[in-house]
């Protein structure tokens, strides 16, 4: 969620328990005993000062129901808050994954076919010397009773590069020394297989080392389908990537 829509869903969340309040205290209005600033009604001002824990215009109630309305406004506001910030702390202190991987992996297929893994990223800054690497991780029995994770790496066409492009698609081609082609998708979604890109390299302006990872399920392969373009070509002449296309399937 962009951070514009985050913080209006969050005055709209407290917006919203305030007005709640704001009813419920109309029932017995009468019973609210001081002056609210400005012509506020107040309910709304009552309501405000509980939810925030503040008591700015010394509105008090005087009967048993606003009291424990405003005991229950002082209780939701505490709550919502708390969780509220919580989140924001959150978003601020969370990594972003400069890389977007596509929702599904394409296989062109089971004999003699391609599998493809397409990943984008929309971050400017450049990774250099990358190098990816696909994995297959399944249940194996070595021996009748004795199961382990099994991690088998699969050949890529294309290894690595010098410096990352906004779009790259990972390549292993099924031939009869692939796991995938030996066990087929059935086998291997009995046997809880996976599989795993990881892209690393090294950030241009930093210097340090960058590793991003992903999981895909046998259900997550789209059997017979390719990826479509993500390059168009606009008026003038000029290539385009769309990175929205990035899940567009052919």
């Amino acid at each position: 969620m962009p951070w514009a829509l985050f913080f209006l869903a969050m005055v709209m969340i407290y917006l919203t328990v305030v007005l709640m309040f704001t009813a419920l205290l109309s029932f017995d209005q009468q019973h609210l005993l001081g002056d609210a600033p400005m012509g506020v009604a107040k309910t709304f001002a009552f309501a405000v000062e509980g939810f925030f824990a503040n008591g700015f215009n010394g509105i008090r109630p005087d009967s048993p129901y606003t009291y424990v309305v405003g005991l229950l406004d002082l209780i939701a506001g505490l709550i919502t808050l708390s969780t509220l910030t919580a989140v924001v702390f959150a978003r601020l202190s969370s990594n972003e994954m400069p890389l977007v991987f596509s929702r599904h992996l394409c296989l062109s297929s089971l004999e003699g076919g391609h599998l493809f893994c397409r990943f984008v990223t929309s971050d400017r800054s450049q990774w250099l010397n990358v190098n990816y690497s696909l994995s297959l991780i399944y249940d194996d029995e070595p021996e009748p009773g004795l199961w382990q994770r099994r991690i088998t790496s699969l050949d890529l066409l294309n290894a690595g590069t010098p410096q990352l492009s906004q779009t790259a698609t990972l390549t292993h081609r099924l031939t009869e020394s692939s796991p995938i082609a030996q066990l087929g998708l059935d086998e291997l979604n009995r046997r809880n297989a996976v599989i795993m890109p990881l892209i690393e390299g090294i950030d241009e302006s930093t210097g340090i080392s960058l590793l991003q990872t992903h999981l895909y399920k046998t259900r997550d392969i789209q059997l017979g389908r390719r990826f479509a373009d993500l390059v168009s070509t606009d008026q003038s002449g000029q290539r385009r990537i769309n990175l929205r296309r990035l899940d567009d399937l052919l």
